[in-house]
């Protein structure tokens, strides 16, 4: 069964959480010739559900290994590509595990699988965080085929205590009210699911859909086309406020605080990027899947442009030294910071940087093996690349989508 709705009591659902360990990144110093010699052939070139399920052939104790990897990176079962669209990555033990991962599961019949590793290479799987039967009530459930529900872009937090999952998903018109905004019964929406266990029971919460906060902003910041998807929360470190970013499909992507409970988004709201580069378009324009992180004081957020998928989608940064202060767009890199290389097409869906067992901050990404006509969610299989420093700009590896070296 799927999750019931909440019994309206004039009081909203909370749970008080604090966004802990938050990972510092100390990229390494790279030699400026060859970055420059990269990015200028770049240039070129260029969480209301219910609980986990168990997953078959799950193992509960992790096998010895190298830390060396090469991508993609492999199903530790199998030893077939990891299929994961959109992961989101984070660094915590329980019990020999050191790290969780989930990823984008589109149509399929469970949705977000999780799996887990002791070394960021070695990924064994560990269930499903809404399992057929047990998705959010306000949403339409995924049953295989694509015209029903949909499941996009996870984003997994360790919050004081609690786990916290934001995520889009394809909104169920007759479950809840959106007032004076119609949204069709396909439109994407975001949500939030918190749980003390990875095994659930988790509860769910719209959070944000299109238009919402039109009336509590200027003429900047209007909400007006497509659904709101790949959502992501960064923590300022100074201050300890709570941002989201999600992309408006499919053109923008927008800025917002959150409450202290990480369940209330706004009132205000910033457009943080939008289509300004020639690298973007690929017949259409798009800039998507933001990844917001701070590094020295400043704000960047990763995201993606141009096509999902061929070799024109790559990911780009944007950045800024004051996250709300401003209704202008960030302050752009000119160039892709990662892009296709043979055998690894399209990059993207990058998750917000985790240290590796050795200290060093990695880019866990997607990237397809070939192009795709048909538009095959799950033919995007997981990489990694280091995070790097030139100038203040961050570089994923050596720019080149596949490349396994942890500095260039």
């Amino acid at each position: 069964m799927p999750e019931q709705p909440p019994r309206r009591t004039g009081v909203s659902n909370s749970w008080s959480f604090v966004v802990v360990n938050r990972i510092s990144f100390q990229g390494a110093r790279v030699r400026r010739c060859l970055v420059v010699a990269v990015l200028a052939a770049l240039l070129g070139g260029a969480l209301v559900g219910a609980g986990v399920g168990s997953a078959s052939g799950s193992s509960d104790s992790p096998p010895p290994g190298s830390l060396e990897f090469h991508n993609p990176i492999r199903d530790g079962l199998t030893g077939a590509p990891l299929s994961c669209p959109d992961p989101s990555a984070i660094k915590y033990q329980q019990g020999p595990w050191n790290y969780f991962l989930v990823c984008t599961s589109d149509s399929a019949l469970n949705a977000f699988p999780i799996w887990k590793s002791i070394d960021l290479v070695h990924w064994y799987p560990d269930g499903w965080v809404f399992p057929h039967g047990k998705q959010p009530w306000w949403a339409l459930p995924s049953t295989g085929l694509t015209q029903d529900g949909r499941y996009w872009a996870p984003a997994l937090y360790r919050i004081q205590g609690r786990w916290v999952l934001y995520f889009a998903t394809t909104y169920n018109p007759a479950a809840q009210d959106t007032g004076s905004y119609e949204l069709g019964s396909h439109t994407m929406v975001i949500g939030a699911a918190t749980a003390t266990s990875l095994a659930g029971p988790w509860h769910t919460q719209l959070l944000h859909y299109r238009g919402e906060l039109n009336e509590q902003n200027g003429p900047k910041a209007q909400e007006h086309y497509g659904g709101d998807i790949d959502p992501a929360v960064v923590r300022d470190p100074t201050t300890g406020q709570l941002y989201m970013f999600w992309a408006e499909q499919t053109r923008q992507i927008w800025e917002a605080p959150l409450s202290a409970d990480g369940l209330t988004l706004g009132p205000k709201m910033r457009l943080a990027v939008t289509v300004s580069r020639p690298w973007e378009c690929d017949g259409a324009c798009v800039v998507e899947g933001p990844e917001p992180f701070f590094h020295d004081g400043r704000l960047y957020v990763m995201y993606n442009g141009a096509s999902t998928w061929n070799s024109s989608y790559a990911v780009g940064v944007a950045a800024t030294s004051d996250p709300m202060g401003s209704a202008e767009p960030f302050d752009k890199y000119p160039s892709p910071i990662l892009g296709s290389a043979p055998g690894f097409l399209g990059p993207g869906g990058v998750a917000e940087p985790v240290e590796d067992p050795a200290g060093r901050s990695m880019v866990m990404y997607h990237a397809l093996l070939n192009d795709d006509s048909h538009h095959v969610s799950a033919d995007r299989y997981l990489s990694m690349g280091a995070l790097n420093w030139v100038d203040g700009w961050p570089l994923i590896g050596d720019g080149k989508a596949g490349d396994s070296a942890v500095a260039p």
